[in-house]
């Protein structure tokens, strides 16, 4: 199983476990939803938990921000989660 950390607006963070994707996300028992505001929160949060792989997505303006075409691909990292 592995784990998938998506990088969103306003410095917030989601993730989500999968095989070969983002699958599941990680909710609260009374709502549909739980976000974090560093890495290290999502490490306490599934510090139980095994995983084969770590895998943190960011969406980047980078392109934009040097005048280039905007690209719709995201960066795709692989964590060291040692």
């Amino acid at each position: 199983m592995n784990l998938y950390i998506e990088s969103i607006e306003g410095g917030t963070y989601i993730a989500a476990v999968g095989e070969s994707g983002a699958d599941t996300y990680l909710r609260e028992k009374h709502s549909d939803s739980l976000s974090f505001q560093c890495i290290n929160s999502i490490k306490l949060q599934v510090e139980n938990m095994h995983f084969d792989k770590i895998w943190l997505k960011q969406n980047t303006p980078y392109e934009e921000m040097c005048g280039l075409k905007s690209s719709d691909e995201s960066l795709v990292i692989e964590l060291d989660w040692r």
